[in-house]
């Protein structure tokens, strides 16, 4: 709103009021020649647009609204799965009754040897060699059963390494995906952070425009003079209001 004032002052008042105004509608201008005017009446006002910047900001805050809350929520630290400790103890257990076995079997095995040994030294008359020949065949199956004993611990432990294997890519992966994870995070953060900024500007955007269509409000009382369309400047009307201004002896209708 502009104003211009007259040279010729009554009291503290001045004797016309010029008021420049922009409107968009007939219908913002709130008067017309000849009406009385308190201080504070409404001369303009652009309530339809001013309605709809307040509802598109309503709009606006509740986007940002939701856009906080949820850059809150994702903004919680991702906790790396907490995973039992890797004992591995079924494969070591595994592993001590293989041991178990091949001991045994060596024991078995050393004991036929010296049973072997000893059959030429046994008082026994006649040919040993039918005996010997049997107790050979026995150690030769003995040795067998350690080979596979053996077998059985070498698997055992591979079983164990494959185990520690799979647990060691097992927790890489889950690093990697951590570190995954994480980054799409910061990612959907940026985002957030971006659209937020957007918004906000937005909001402050409405709120000066809002400002700006505030209604226009007689500084003094007086009438209405002459109404003067001066012209259009794209979407805008522009008029200009003289008013007399009361002296402040006079009464005038509240609008």
């Amino acid at each position: 709103m502009e104003t211009e004032t007259s040279k010729e002052k009554t009291s503290d008042n001045p004797r016309t009021l010029k008021i420049r105004v922009s409107i968009s509608r007939r219908e913002d201008l709130r008067v017309k020649v000849g009406d009385k005017l308190n201080a504070g009446d409404v001369i303009a006002d652009r309530n339809k647009e001013r309605n709809a910047l307040v509802l598109q900001k309503q709009q606006a805050e509740i986007t940002l609204n939701r856009l906080q809350t949820l850059k809150a929520a994702r903004a919680e630290e991702l906790q790396k799965p907490v995973t039992p400790d890797a004992t591995f103890a079924e494969n070591q257990a595994a592993i001590r009754r293989a041991q178990v076995s091949v001991d045994a079997a060596k024991r078995n095995v050393g004991m036929q040897e010296t049973h072997i040994s000893q059959i030429a030294n046994l008082p026994f008359p006649g040919d040993l060699s039918k005996i010997k020949q049997h107790e050979t065949a026995r150690l030769a199956l003995l040795k067998g059963e350690l080979l596979e004993a053996e077998s059985n611990l070498a698997l055992e432990r591979a079983k164990l390494e494959t185990a520690k294997a799979n647990r060691s890519y097992s927790e890489q992966k889950d690093t990697l995906e951590i570190q995954k994870q994480k980054i799409t995070l910061n990612e959907q953060h940026l985002t957030l952070e971006t659209n937020i900024a957007q918004f906000e500007a937005q909001i402050t955007n409405l709120n000066a425009q809002i400002i700006a269509l505030s209604a226009v409000r007689a500084p003094f009382a007086g009438t209405i003079k002459k109404i003067t369309w001066e012209g259009q400047t794209n979407d805008e009307i522009n008029v200009v209001i003289l008013v007399d201004v009361d002296n402040g002896n006079s009464d005038s209708g509240a609008k």
